[in-house]
């Protein structure tokens, strides 16, 4: 019997990702974005102030109130459009996915070194 090699694993993973209803949600809302160049402009202004935010966050600086009001405002207006709006929630998902599989793979490995 021949060892499995992880990245043998790793491409099948990716394959079965691609295959995977959060991939193709994702994959056709970016593709209807992408044919809406102003829907993807609202978009990136959406992910501009996101990164303020987070840059602030992470370096432990307060939040400006203006920024996350900003940031509200926002969100709210690009998801008046249900291209953007699906985009955010497929992109949701997929993120998601990729969390849970991630900490399928922390969780395994986790348990063997603590034995």
């Amino acid at each position: 019997m021949t060892e499995a090699s992880p990245f043998d694993k790793a491409c099948e993973l990716a394959q079965a990702i691609k295959q995977s209803q959060a991939f193709q949600r994702y994959l056709a809302a970016k593709q209807l974005l992408d044919r809406h160049p102003e829907y993807k402009q609202k978009v990136l202004k959406v992910r501009s102030v996101q990164m303020e935010v987070n840059r602030a966050h992470v370096l432990g600086a307060q939040l400006p109130a203006d920024l996350l009001s900003e940031l509200s405002q926002q969100l709210a207006e690009a998801n008046q459009y249900p291209e953007i709006a699906e985009f955010f929630a497929a992109e949701t998902d997929y993120v998601n996915m990729f969390q849970e599989i991630q900490n399928i793979i922390n969780g395994a490995l986790d348990a063997e070194l603590k034995d």
